[in-house]
């Protein structure tokens, strides 16, 4: 069962490339922080378990998802480094403005980590989960994302639209479809 604090976790490598893309609650986020290793949802218990090499993880709140950047390899062996969030003073990124990726770059990028997963089918995935779910219960969890999306008001509008693009995204690399074509599409328009 998703909660309403349920968000994206972003999870990216030491170079701030995206890597997985996950679930976490606002528990996991806590624990991740006060442990310094990062946890994050069953795709289909939803029980919060750690992420396989997630020792040293450095978590944020990005407002309506989370970003979890994990420590360089050497450092994961040795189980350094601490979680940073919105305890430890740092401006979080609904203060930030200058320096921000727009939404092209963020999509583009989450859609490469969308690819990869479909390739590489990781294990503890929701992407994986997705995938092999199969191209009918992705248009199924879309069109639940959509209706989510339109009940939506004030701050989970938010919330439910990066919902619904994530799922949207699953959907179009499972049919073949780029951000490319539909750039293209949106350009005739």
């Amino acid at each position: 069962m998703v909660t309403p604090d349920t968000r994206p976790l972003v999870v990216c490598d030491a170079a701030g490339s995206a890597v997985d893309v996950v679930r976490q609650n606002g528990k996991g986020h806590a624990k991740s922080i006060e442990t310094g290793d990062l946890w994050s949802l069953h795709p289909d218990t939803e029980r919060l378990l750690p992420y396989p090499h997630g020792a040293g993880a450095f978590v944020e709140d990005r407002g309506t998802w989370y970003k979890a950047t994990l420590a360089p390899e050497p450092a994961r062996r040795a189980g350094a480094g601490r979680s940073r969030g919105a305890r430890d003073g740092r401006v979080s990124a609904r203060d930030r403005t200058a320096g921000d990726a727009d939404l092209g770059d963020v999509l583009t990028g989450l859609a490469a980590v969308i690819r990869q997963r479909h390739r590489e089918l990781p294990e503890g995935s929701y992407t994986t989960h997705l995938f092999t779910s199969g191209t009918s219960r992705i248009r199924k969890k879309v069109g639940e994302e959509a209706v989510e999306l339109l009940l939506a008001e004030g701050p989970e509008l938010v919330s439910e639209s990066a919902d619904f693009l994530y799922h949207l995204l699953v959907l179009l690399e499972a049919e073949g479809v780029s951000l490319s074509q539909i750039a293209a599409e949106l350009r005739t328009r």
